[in-house]
Parts: structure tokens; sequence; C-alpha cells
């Protein structure tokens, strides 16, 4: 009985170790992820017809395409409210982790409408 319980020990040992081992793993994997963001030299820009989006997204209508930008973190300076149908350019970069939005223009304000 007394190595049963032993072995059995041991085993639930071993098992714990283990998954405090793979978390620390996937942490440390994590982390190298948001370290490795690569951001190119010139932001790219996309100009389209507003179509659809929320406080802090918006969908653009680009020729035959829609493409949604979201950007949640975008100071309200580099912000231009709009609304459906306004004529808006998105300035972002892309990065290994998804577009990294930098300003929101609206057309319509730039023309003083």
């Amino acid at each position: 009985m007394k190595k049963l319980v032993l072995v059995f020990g041991a085993l639930l040992a071993m098992t714990m170790f283990s998954c405090i081992g793979d978390g620390q793993q996937q942490t440390d994997d994590q982390q190298e992820k948001v370290d490795t963001v690569e951001v190119k030299d010139a932001p790219i820009e996309v100009t389209g017809v507003a179509i659809d989006g929320a406080m802090n997204s918006v969908y653009l209508k680009v020729g035959n395409d829609t493409i949604e930008f979201s950007y949640p973190d975008l100071d309200a300076e580099q912000r231009a409210s709009w609304e459906i149908n306004d004529t808006l350019t998105i300035r972002y970069y892309a990065t290994e982790n998804g577009d990294s939005v930098t300003e929101v223009i609206n057309h319509a304000d730039a023309a003083g409408a």
C-alpha cells in the first residue's frame, strides 16, 4: 500500500511540475511575439467611403472591396469623426500582429464642409 501511495504521489508531482513548466513556456512565447513587432518605414494610406462602423472602427468601401480598420488606442487628435458616406483616408502600418492605425482623416472636414 505504501508503494502505491509513493508511486501515485510521484506521478502527481511530475504532472504538476510539467504543467507549471508548460505555462511558463507559453508565457515566454507570447512575450516573444509582443517583442518582435516589425514596423515598416512609411505608413500605408487607403482612401475609401465609410459604409459602416462604430466608435473605434470603420468599414471602408475601396473599389469592389470592403476593408475594416479598428483603432481603439488612437488619440483623439489623430481620429476624425465621420458619418456614413464620408470619404476617409486611413493611415496605418502593417505589422506581424495586424494593422496599426495612426490616423483617420475625413475629407469632408478638410474641405470645410
